[in-house]
């Protein structure tokens, strides 16, 4: 081969998380309008005020003038006895999208009287485009195929030790169009044919470059050095959790992670951390126990509704350096 590949395939999963759900929502596709130049809309067949439109475009959802967007690369780099350095790297890419809101300007230029609502997707196809380096080649891993309707959409990726240091190469270098995401959305309502409304579908595209910037935004991206996590007779580990940023499930508002270590004399030693809107995504927790020699832990989860009940998991064994108790809707793991 004339050059190297960084990458010989990469597998695109596609996850089917619900079955199709019924919409309360019909627009008349059979009138559909563009306003000003650009926005496709369609009116309700039955509310003659009500309009749906086709959103334009899409960018990352913003909390507290910062991007909904996280990039953990985690790296373990131990200098052995030789004095050689190893290193194992990998990562989790969290991210929130959602549909531009066009309500404002067409209120503006159809009237402030009209109520414009985002068209519903029932079916979306997502896929996200990094480029390998050498030769300038395109990566694409399908993220997600769901029907549902939505309007704003959250995506956390695994990374394996091989994605992660070239896509935080990417935005390391500040790379304008190193990440995109390509999505792809069916939506239906109705066609009036012969004085009779008869059920139809329409499909449309659209794409945007996730630009972040590692410069702007440092806080956003963290390098976890695993070895620094790991001591040979105590416990420390690092425990994530993005649900709050994520807004996964809203009637949770607050989350309790129990784990569990049984010491060098065969005891137990216990630690409890809290998760909530108003806490930090990572959190670090040390024993100060030393841990029986080649011990896992066990862990559980308790979340606590906005209604005042809870609802606690199992008891679940764990080994890793870093847990991650986040509620993922979507889940994609590439080639390892």
């Amino acid at each position: 081969m004339s050059r190297k590949r960084i990458f010989s395939s990469v597998i695109c999963l596609a996850i089917l998380i619900s079955a199709c759900v019924y919409v309360h929502a019909d627009p008349l596709l059979s009138k559909g309008r563009i306003i000003g130049d650009r926005i496709m809309v369609f009116p309700d067949h039955a509310t003659p005020n009500v309009f749906y439109y086709v959103p334009t475009g899409m960018d990352l959802t913003q909390a507290y003038g910062k991007p909904q967007f996280f990039f953990y690369k985690y790296v373990y780099i131990k200098s052995d006895s030789s004095g050689e350095t190893q290193r194992m790297a990998g990562g989790v890419l969290t991210l929130s999208v959602e549909f531009s809101d066009e309500s404002a300007e067409l209120k503006e230029m159809m009237g402030e009287n009209l109520e414009f609502k985002p068209i519903p997707v029932e079916e979306l196809r997502c896929v996200l485009n990094y480029s390998v380096f050498e030769g300038e080649e395109k990566t694409e891993e399908e993220l997600s195929q769901r029907k549902t309707p939505w309007t704003k959409k959250n995506f956390t990726i695994p990374l394996s030790r091989k994605t992660a240091p070239y896509l935080w190469e990417i935005f390391e270098g500040e790379k304008a169009l190193g990440l995109s995401m390509d999505c792809e959305f069916t939506f239906s309502g109705y066609e009036l044919k012969e004085d009779k409304y008869e059920e139809a579908q329409r499909t449309d595209r659209m794409a945007f470059s996730v630009g972040v910037s590692m410069t702007e935004y440092p806080d956003l991206f963290k390098v976890i050095n695993l070895a620094n996590k790991v001591s040979f007779n105590f416990r420390y580990m690092t425990v994530l959790c993005f649900d709050f940023v994520n807004q996964t499930n809203p009637d949770v508002i607050r989350k309790i992670v129990e784990i569990e270590i049984q010491t060098a004399r065969g005891q137990r030693d216990f630690k409890r951390i809290y998760f909530s809107k108003d806490s930090e995504t990572q959190q670090d927790l040390e024993f100060d126990i030393p841990e029986k020699k080649g011990g896992t832990y066990r862990f559980r989860i308790t979340n606590v509704l906005s209604d005042g009940r809870t609802q606690r998991s199992e008891w679940q064994e764990g080994n890793d350096f870093y847990l991650d108790v986040s509620e993922y809707e979507i889940l994609v793991k590439d080639e390892k």
